[in-house]
């Protein structure tokens, strides 16, 4: 009986989990359209791919591991000037829970439209819409419940009786605000975005209601302190249903080799996601690559003092195509 509880209580929480379709990484700038469907076009180069990859364990287990990857692309940009111009671009992500018994995949469509400033080259506003489904699978075999078991305890090879949930799916819309100013020496992004979420399909099921609206808001800073270093900083805050995130760091770049090359550099940095984790990161910046590896350091009550957990993160980079070769390059690219 005691057992049959446990797992109830334990799918539970993971579909609430699910259903609150909260994706956590430690390098989220890492992964731009992520942030804000506004972002996609961005950058000094014409086309990127991002990608991320977290794993999380807790108490020597495997609980969640995270992939996110993502393509985009300037269109209809011209060149020879900074002129309006269309982003367009995509990203899934694919979330797998205590090694497969819940799997979650997301689909997403995003596009902005890039307006400069008048009188300014180097500012410009985009405006970003994206839509993204969501599919969860639950893997019931791997479930067990106490009908599962014969009285001496061993598995009699009977299906269990009880009643499933169906597979959870929903559909929301992503809107997003980016301010960004990217000169020789600085890089500067404020961005205000909302993902409203539609009511998701989940057929009998005691949390079949719409879980409403997630707001964000974060910066992105680079700037050079002289010609061979720049700082960094990150600060990003997300609110739904009352549940509120908070994420801020910063980094420093240092030269690869002893005369300064702007496309190769080193990042040192630590962030800090409030009451939960210290998060100490390098990054590794060549030419049109991007590396990066995280790990992070709960502080919370639940990690810290009772079970442990370990959480890292990989990212990855590669950008293609023309680049605006007077334009700072930035780990944000």
């Amino acid at each position: 009986m005691k057992f049959r509880v446990y797992i109830l209580s334990l799918f539970l929480l993971v579909l609430l989990k699910v259903n609150a379709q909260e994706i956590v990484l430690s390098q989220p700038f890492a992964a731009a359209q992520f942030l804000t469907p506004a972002s996609v076009g961005n950058g000094v180069f014409d086309q990127r791919i991002q990608s991320n990859f977290r794993s999380q364990s807790i108490a020597g287990l495997n609980f969640a591991k995270t992939l996110v990857v993502g393509w985009d692309r300037k269109y209809n940009r011209k060149t020879e000037d900074r002129s309006n111009y269309l982003g367009i671009g995509g990203q899934i992500i694919s979330e797998q829970l205590m090694n497969g018994l819940l799997n979650t995949n997301f689909i997403t469509i995003n596009s902005a439209y890039h307006l400069f400033l008048d009188g300014d080259e180097y500012s410009n506003v985009a405006i970003g819409l994206g839509v993204t489904y969501a599919q969860s699978t639950l893997d019931r075999s791997k479930l067990r419940f106490g009908d599962m078991f014969d009285p001496s305890g061993n598995l009699s090879g009977n299906p269990s009786a009880e009643i499933f949930l169906s597979n959870p799916s929903r559909l929301s819309a992503n809107t997003g605000l980016l301010f960004t100013r990217h000169s020789n020496d600085t890089y500067l992004q404020l961005s205000a975005n909302g993902f409203f979420f539609a009511k998701p399909d989940m057929t009998n099921s005691p949390y079949n209601e719409a879980p409403g609206m997630r707001s964000t808001l974060f910066m992105n800073l680079e700037k050079y302190i002289n010609e061979n270093y720049t700082y960094l900083i990150h600060g990003a805050f997300s609110s739904r249903n009352k549940i509120k995130s908070y994420v801020a760091g910063a980094s420093i770049s240092l030269p690869i080799k002893y005369e300064f090359d702007h496309d190769r550099r080193l990042y040192i940095g630590c962030f800090y996601r409030f009451k939960d984790a210290i998060i100490p990161s390098i990054n590794i910046m060549m030419d049109d690559y991007i590396f990066g590896i995280s790990y992070d350091i709960y502080s919370n009550d639940f990690t810290a003092a009772s079970i442990r957990s370990n959480s890292f993160e990989l990212t990855f980079s590669k950008s293609f195509g023309k680049r605006k070769k007077e334009l700072m390059r930035t780990l944000f690219d």
